[in-house]
């Protein structure tokens, strides 16, 4: 222990350790032997402790203790081994050795069983007794596990009990008998073991043989082993000590060398180096440790001169914060804004700020006509004023590069770049430029450019993303302004159509006429807010009624006011007129002189006389009603008429007159009715339309109405209705319903 102790003192069991002047360096002096330092460490000249030693936590004293520890551990855990395997080993011969000596005795035994000679087997259990000091107890029992021969005269003639001390015995004789085979059991406690051999005899079992023997030996020999395992252990704990100590002293050495050389690299001497002690990983580690003195400078250099390109990337990444700060600060005031115009101004206004430019543009795609606009501009006149919408000529090179090559442009000099000629004219002012495309969804709208930098500056690549970024929010901002535009007019256009459409609606028929002797049945369902399809009721007299039906070309709102004017003309024509075929020429002139050209009308108008039962009609183009007769299957079409409304100046009109039966049914439809398509885009059709109408043909107007307009929505289920769809059913009725309804 000594010889440690000066280890962990000295730092150094190989020597002294001395500086490079060959002064000797002690624990607690100088490096220049002036003074003392009682801590314990390598003070240098300057008088700074670099390094403390700590005696505890020293590497020798960690191998001494892990290395002994080790052996100890590995000598410990044979021994106990070892004496476990010597202890199973004893029990096992101590069990071979009672099977044995019961099995001798059973055939010795057996002679005397069969002669029920009982003294002389009495006399064999108490030799078995005294001949062999191991035996504790030796009985024989019969099948009623009555003791018949016993070492102890107590139990002789006695029926071993099944309960309280002796269960265990007599539970190991019961079972031996039962199961014709040895049986063994250890006594509670650990001292005896006890054998139970079956008496067999001719293949019969007579009775049991029961011998209990001592473990006093066998525990002594275990104990004696475990002592040994003892002695081995505290032997292998000194022989691990003097181990660990010697190796200690061979790897710390190395060590101590390596802690002399930090403390004179960490005192400014770099040119120290350390004495190759081995060819061992220690004398490798030595060399590396040389090397690296002598990269140290090298590298305290190179340090310095990073140091410095730090601070100046430092330098550039405060600006790019500062700038992408800005950015998220324009993001913030433009995204607010909806109102183009306004928009692109304050686009306009945050980029020159941002970008340290005394003008900027941005350039507009008319969608329409392709053509582009410089929406809004700054710096362009003397007076650095806005300059809005000026239509530009194309085929410009930077716009052709910028927009239709989706490119960004980065120049640096325009008067040294080929691409721009124009930079040759002295009135061009310009330098240098940047312009970056405004896209969205790989669509372009325009571009945004800069030119002239307040400082005069030349733009670089670092401007250029800068840019880019700027546009890519400015462009987003720009596309979310346009929306609201469109959404704002969207909504007003909806409003407006909400109104014509409930104008539309107050004109069509609200309640249908009240003559005796028919029922009058009409719905007008347009495909947008607003159609063209229109229907009338016009009264005649008391026993006519005038009925119209058309469809205006178009749908949508000029559909719509076309219907109006024409709902109003046909009211004051038939005030005045009643002969269907004068009211449609004029209303054909009228189209021609006061509407514009494309518009046109299919039209049906027909005089109902009840009293009759008769139709004057003529039919300028429209679909053709269709007559159902009560009593059969036939279908008549009312044909008789010309060419629709409006497109030519004098044409012929025929006037037609049908005689109707009583149940007779006429239909009349656009054909909103005939051309549904459903989602298989099959198409309705007269003829389905016709055998529709013949199944309920039986029922009043309204009815039939309804359930026309049912057929129609099943038919087309989820599909979209493409056309408007206008309905008038009337139908005569016969005496019959007339008696029904009045009774």
């Amino acid at each position: 222990m000594s010889d440690q102790n000066e280890i962990n003192c000295n730092l150094n069991p190989a020597g002294p350790a001395v500086n490079a002047a060959g002064t000797e360096l002690r624990p607690g002096a100088p490096a220049d032997g002036k003074g003392a330092d009682t801590s314990g460490g390598f003070v240098p000249a300057s008088g700074e402790k670099l390094m403390h030693f700590n005696a505890k936590k020293s590497i020798a004293n960690k191998l001494i203790l892990y290395i002994t520890l080790l052996v100890f551990g590995i000598i410990a855990t044979t021994s106990v081994y070892i004496a476990r395997q010597q202890q199973i080993l004893l029990i096992n011969k101590m069990i071979e050795k009672a099977e044995y000596l019961n099995n001798l005795l059973l055939v010795s035994f057996s002679e005397a069983i069969l002669s029920n000679q009982l003294t002389t087997l009495q006399y064999s259990v108490e030799d078995v007794k005294r001949n062999d000091s191991d035996v504790v107890l030796c009985e024989v029992y019969d099948l009623d596990a009555r003791c018949i021969a016993s070492s102890i005269d107590a139990n002789r003639g006695v029926i071993k009990p099944s309960d309280g001390a002796n269960k265990a015995s007599h539970d190991l004789i019961v079972n031996s008998m039962k199961t014709a085979s040895t049986q063994r059991n250890f006594i509670s406690g650990g001292g005896h073991f006890e054998v139970a051999v079956p008496l067999v005899i001719s293949k019969t079992v007579k009775g049991s043989l029961i011998v209990r023997y001592s473990l006093d030996k066998v525990h002594k020999e275990i104990m004696n082993s475990y002592i040994h395992s003892v002695m081995i252990c505290v032997v292998a704990i000194i022989i691990g000590w003097i181990i660990s100590v010697f190796m200690s002293r061979k790897i710390t050495t190395p060590i101590f060398d390596l802690a002399r050389g930090a403390n004179e690299i960490l005192n400014g001497n770099y040119d120290y180096k350390i004495s190759k002690i081995s060819d061992d990983e220690t004398g490798i580690i030595s060399t590396a440790f040389n090397s690296v003195t002598s990269a140290l400078t090298l590298k305290i250099k190179q340090l310095s001169e990073y140091s410095e390109n730090l601070a100046r990337t430092n330098a550039e990444l405060d600006k790019k914060i500062s700038e992408m700060k800005s950015l998220q600060d324009l993001g913030k005031v433009i995204s607010s804004i909806f109102n183009l115009e306004e928009l692109l101004r304050a686009i306009i206004q945050n980029a020159t700020i941002v970008m340290k430019s005394r003008r900027c543009s941005i350039i507009l795609v008319n969608d329409k006509t392709g053509d582009l606009y410089i929406k809004v501009a700054k710096g362009m006149d003397e007076a650095g004023d806005f300059t809005e919408n000026i239509k530009l000529k194309t085929g410009g090179l930077i716009t052709d590069y910028c927009i239709k090559q989706k490119q960004s442009l980065l120049v640096t000099d325009v008067e040294t770049d080929d691409r721009f000629p124009e930079a040759k004219d002295a009135r061009y002012k310009t330098k240098s430029f940047i312009a970056v495309p405004l896209v969205i969804n790989d669509r372009v709208i325009g571009m945004i450019s800069i030119t002239e930098k307040y400082n005069a500056d030349i733009y670089n690549g670092s401007d250029l993303q800068l840019l880019q970024i700027f546009a890519n929010q400015a462009v987003i901002a720009i596309e979310n302004a346009r929306l609201y535009e469109r959404l704002v007019v969207r909504e007003k256009l909806e409003r407006e159509l909400e109104i014509a459409h409930n104008i539309q609606m107050s004109m069509m028929p609200q309640k249908y006429p009240d003559i005796k002797g028919i029922s009058i049945a009409g719905v007008a369902i347009p495909a947008k807010e607003v159609g063209g399809d229109y229907y009338d009721f016009l009264p005649v007299s008391d026993s006519k009624v005038g009925i119209t039906i058309g469809d205006v070309s178009g749908k949508g709102v000029p559909a719509a006011l076309m219907m109006v004017m024409i709902h109003s003309i046909l009211r004051a024509k038939v005030m005045s007129d009643h002969n269907p075929k004068d009211i449609v020429l004029e209303l054909n002139k009228f189209m021609l002189n006061e509407l514009e050209p494309r518009m046109f009308i299919t039209l049906f108008y027909m005089i109902l006389d009840v009293d009759n039962k008769t139709l004057k009609y003529t039919n300028a183009g429209h679909n053709y009603p269709m007559v159902f007769h009560a009593d059969n299957l036939e279908v008549d079409s009312l044909k008789d008429g010309g060419l629709l409304l409006g497109v030519f100046e004098a044409p012929m009109y025929d006037e037609g007159e049908y005689q109707l039966a009583p149940g007779d049914v006429v239909v009349m439809y656009t054909d909103g009715i005939v051309e549904a398509m459903n989602d298989k885009d099959e198409m309705y059709g007269y003829e389905q339309f016709c055998e529709f109408v013949h199944g309920i043909k039986h029922k009043k107007a309204d009815e039939i109405k309804e359930d026309i307009l049912q057929e129609m929505r099943r038919f087309m289920g989820e599909a979209p209705q493409y056309d408007d769809l206008t309905l008038i059913v009337v139908k005569l009725e016969k005496e019959s319903d007339h008696i029904k309804s009045e009774i």
